[in-house]
């Protein structure tokens, strides 16, 4: 026993001996083994650092582009909803109607300088607000290198453009976009909205607040300006991702930018050592403090990306709203938690809609841009895009949904001021048809009658009229009357198809009897004016599937303006041919004076007659060839038209393949 227990004892004096003996050896293991849960402590954040600032990153490129864009569609959407309803007007604006407009568009979207009306020629008329833009009032845009790219592109396809990056007056850089209004046909003007890049930027401000991702501008590979909150730390990487304004394009740039290093005093290793299990704890409540961060920072993203998080469980019911739910809904959230979505008292666009997004989450699909409407406590309605993502377990057991909502009332605003618009257009549309329509009814009466009468008279069917001069003034009488009727009929048909309620009537035509029935009715007049007309059918193209009484009245237009400028001894030629596609094709060709290159483009526009009124003075309205255009457009094809002057002009019918025989 004795010797046991001093075994024991020898053992135990020993083992306090070495390790008093060797304390630097025991520092030494100590200090080793803190070090190396240390370094691997270091190196296991800092990998999961990585991998976050990567997925970081992605998020970050995925949603702020998509906010980019809807800042953007919402403005330009309202800005076209501003041309359509200066369209339906009857003259470009004056400076109070301009400003009703623009007023409320400037004062309702940040972002904007000014918001412009320049007109057709390029100078800047109204300017909203003139406070710090007065040098804008009154300048010709087009003297500016880069504005006038921007108005020529415009005027050229008549659609919205961007100028590249300008220094506005007020030292900030931004751009202007130029937004075409047309009146009858052409351009009366621009609408010219100048945004600030700025503001642009600031708008996504505050993704990360205690500040690890920035963002910056550039365009045509140059540095532009960055966001005006955001860290200033060095930056570590960066990823890069277009931006399409309009017709430019720019490069949005995501910058990660490093965290502060910081440096362990030497003194700090003496009290590891002498703290190792304390350290150790330490090390490990840090790591899981990171871990708790580095999750707080990914939903800080998505919340910012979107209004508010949700979460539902197996049963659909919600679980989860983020902290942003009732400030964006209005509603509390306990009217929404452990309910499905289609218990909350909320509506759809359709009455289908909810049954559908239910069948949809059944079968566990994930969904995008569902969109619902809320009442909130005060009665006002909040518009909601729902977007989710079913969860499942590792071994593939279904946990419910994960989703993020945002708001888009601006865009549903938007959407209804424009449909607004459209249906003021319709209306106003409807009322010129049915004026013209009426007009066009109590304008014939009279005229038949006037013409009626005159013919009476110019023929002396009921005696003598006294005097020659009063036959050759009743002749004047019929004329200028069968002319007034035939602009009267041209301006009604030109209305139907303008209106979408002219109806065809088709049948099948013989193209030499059409042919032949023109020639009748000009034969006189050709005549008297010493012009020949030939008519030339294919065996391969003698029939066609159309309207013939506006077959005959598109051939009877376009050999009407031949006769009328074609020289006494000239010819005029009708023919009818077979292409390599099938399409037949109706031409039209004259020996006459031909129209000047610089007018071609204008020939087809309603009320336009290209010719020198100090030397020829033709009757006509200008609607024969505008309507011609209109009628075989009716029909599926097209028209082409080829003119030199002092060799004639030659119009091309086309008419699709499924219309020939």
């Amino acid at each position: 026993m004795s010797g046991s227990n001093k075994s024991d004892n020898g053992i135990s004096s020993g083992l306090r001996a070495h390790l008093t003996a060797s304390p630097l050896v025991v520092a030494g293991i100590a200090f080793f083994v803190v070090l190396s849960v240390t370094l691997y402590a270091h190196f296991t954040i800092e990998k999961r650092e990585d991998e976050e600032r990567v997925a970081h990153h992605e998020f970050a490129r995925a949603h702020i582009g998509q906010n980019l864009k809807s800042y953007l569609e919402a403005r330009f959407l309202s800005v076209k909803g501003i041309a359509a309803v200066l369209e339906n007007e009857s003259q470009p604006p004056s400076k109070t109607e301009y400003e009703a407009l623009a007023r409320p568009f400037r004062e309702n979207f940040r972002g904007v300088q000014a918001v412009n009306w320049v007109d057709s020629s390029g100078t800047a008329r109204w300017i909203v607000p003139l406070d710090g833009n007065e040098q804008v009032r009154g300048k010709d845009l087009t003297a500016l290198r880069i504005p006038s790219i921007a108005i020529a592109a415009a005027r050229s396809d008549g659609l919205a453009h961007a100028t590249s990056p300008i220094t506005l007056l007020q030292g900030e850089i931004g751009f202007a976009s130029y937004f075409p209004v047309s009146l009858n046909g052409e351009i009366s003007g621009f609408i010219n909205v100048v945004f600030r890049f700025a503001d642009l930027l600031d708008s996504i401000a505050g993704l990360d607040p205690r500040g690890s991702i920035s963002v910056a501008l550039h365009y045509d590979g140059e540095y532009l300006l960055s966001q005006s909150e955001g860290p200033r730390g060095e930056v570590q990487s960066s990823l890069f991702y277009d931006l399409d304004i309009l017709d430019r394009t720019y490069q949005i740039e995501i910058r990660s930018h490093e965290a502060p290093v910081s440096y362990i005093d030497p003194i700090l290793l003496i009290i590891v050592v002498n703290l190792l299990f304390a350290s150790a704890i330490y090390l490990l409540l840090k790591q899981i403090g990171l871990l708790a961060k580095s999750e707080a920072r990914i939903r800080d993203y998505t919340e910012i990306a979107f209004d508010y998080l949700w979460e539902s469980d197996q049963e659909q019911r919600i679980t989860y709203l983020s902290p942003r739910f009732e400030e964006i809904t209005g509603r509390p959230a306990s009217d929404f938690l452990g309910r499905r979505l289609s218990e909350c008292n909320i509506q759809t666009a359709t009455e289908d809609g909810l049954r559908e997004h239910a069948d949809m989450m059944a079968r566990k699909q994930p969904f995008e841009s569902f969109v619902f409407a809320s009442d909130t406590e005060d009665g006002r309605k909040t518009w909601i895009s729902s977007s989710g993502k079913p969860r499942f377990s590792a071994g593939g057991r279904f946990l419910g949904y994960r989703g993020a909502d945002r708001s888009i009332n601006e865009q549903v605003s938007t959407e209804k001021r424009l449909r607004r618009a459209w249906e003021h257009a319709e209306s106003a549309n409807q009322a010129k048809s049915n004026f013209l329509a009426g007009m066009s009814h109590e304008l014939r009466t009279p005229l038949n009658s006037i013409i009626g009468f005159s013919e009476i008279i110019r023929d002396q069917m009921l005696g003598p009229v006294g005097k020659p001069q009063y036959a050759e003034y009743a002749s004047d009488v019929v004329s200028s009357g069968r002319h007034l009727l035939s602009l009267v009929d041209d301006v009604l048909d030109l209305s139907k198809i303008e209106s979408s309620t002219f109806e065809l009537s088709e049948d099948s035509i013989e193209l030499a009897d059409a042919f032949e029935f023109v020639r009748r009715g000009f034969r006189r007049h050709a005549e008297a004016r010493g012009i020949s007309l030939h008519l030339i059918v294919a065996d391969d193209a003698a029939f066609i599937r159309a309207d013939t009484r506006i077959v005959r009245q598109m051939v009877m237009n376009l050999v009407s303006n031949a006769i009328k400028f074609t020289d006494y001894g000239g010819a005029i030629k009708i023919t009818s041919e077979r292409d390599t596609n099938g399409s037949v094709h109706i031409k039209v060709t004259d020996t006459g004076a031909g129209i000047p290159k610089e007018h071609l483009d204008r020939v087809f526009e309603p009320f336009v007659q290209v010719r020198e009124t100090a030397l020829l003075s033709h009757e006509g309205s200008g609607l024969g060839l505008s309507l011609v255009k209109r009628f075989i457009e009716l029909h599926g094809g097209t028209i082409d038209l080829v003119s030199r002057v002092g060799e004639g002009t030659s119009v091309d019918l086309t008419f699709p393949k499924h219309r020939s025989h």
